[in-house]
């Protein structure tokens, strides 16, 4: 999950001139997605309808298929002022390759994504933003590879720590549509306890795309942004294990422990200033971590309720 700044393409030069721009507003980072090549208008429109809730306001009000209710849109919140000045646009550029070409090597770290099959292209774009917002915010943000709910009246969110490929996803899917989704990858915690979301495509595996993920517009399956300002209330870092019989096991964490169980699933950390103290900090004030074992994500609604009904303590 680390960005390394190392990874970045310059920018476009003149003669790349992008069909479409899609800006989109992502874990408090502008980005452009410069669209070109082959059905350069289809793949826009898809990018559009996938990042509708990441669509800076300006391109979401003038979206000819935007959701009339104002809650499905990007969120007219400002969580970014205490977490210093933002950060300059990023440019990503997806180009869509005719069938008969042959797409070039992809890296996570590339700003081109270049490919023939919509699919691949669309999930490879998601990595592609995610990896750039990261960089960006490197410094700015204690970042999480997390799942974040939020309750949408009081904004207290409850952040759901797992490596990739364990239930983050499902958890936003099966959890979510009675909350506000923050995200469903990265969760960007600033120093005075508020959550920066990050409303990327839920990237949903599918037993019928082998080797590809389905990237899904969060609106789709009843997802939408938060009205009120999320605010960190509480941390769980998931155990999820097949043969778990009854409720979900929960077991609390020490400072240490919850350190030591966090910090793998961290970006940027020994880049930004003091993230041990910073970590601490945001453990004590919100009762410490909690280990939760469990079979199934709906065991866990409990758990999400509780946490999303705190006062905050910041």
């Amino acid at each position: 999950m680390e960005a390394s700044p190392s990874d970045v393409e310059p920018p476009a030069g003149p003669s790349e001139q992008p069909s479409f721009v899609v800006p989109l507003h992502a874990l408090g980072t502008d980005v452009d997605l410069h669209v070109t090549g082959h059905a350069a208008p289809e793949l826009a429109a898809q990018l559009r309808d996938r990042w509708h809730l990441a669509l800076r306001p300006a391109a979401a009000d003038a979206a000819p298929d935007a959701a009339a209710d104002a809650t499905d849109a990007a969120p007219d919140v400002t969580p970014d002022a205490a977490s210093g000045p933002a950060p300059e646009t990023v440019v990503v550029r997806a180009h869509r390759l005719a069938p008969e070409e042959t797409p070039p090597p992809w890296t996570r770290g590339a700003r081109t994504v270049a490919d023939s099959d919509p699919r691949r292209l669309l999930q490879h774009l998601t990595q592609a933003v995610t990896h750039a917002v990261i960089t960006a915010r490197t410094g700015d943000l204690l970042m999480l590879h997390a799942a974040a709910l939020a309750d949408p009246v009081t904004g207290a969110t409850a952040v759901f720590v797992a490596p990739g490929n364990t239930g983050k996803t499902t958890l936003c899917r099966t959890l979510g549509p009675t909350r506000t989704y923050v995200s469903d990858e990265t969760v960007g915690i600033r120093r005075d306890g508020g959550v920066t979301p990050y409303l990327k495509p839920l990237s949903t595996r599918r037993p019928d795309w082998a080797g590809v993920k389905d990237e899904q517009a969060p609106g789709q399956v009843g997802l939408r942004a938060p009205v009120a300002e999320p605010w960190v209330a509480g941390i769980v870092v998931l155990r999820r294990d097949a043969e778990h019989a009854g409720p979900v096991e929960l077991e609390p964490l020490d400072t240490l422990d919850a350190v030591v169980a966090l910090t793998p699933e961290s970006s940027g950390f020994m880049r930004t200033d003091g993230p041990l103290r910073w970590l601490a900090d945001v453990l004590e004030r919100t009762g410490g971590a909690r280990r939760a074992t469990y079979a199934e994500v709906s065991g866990l609604e409990p758990l999400a309720a509780e946490i999303c009904a705190r006062r905050s303590p910041w």
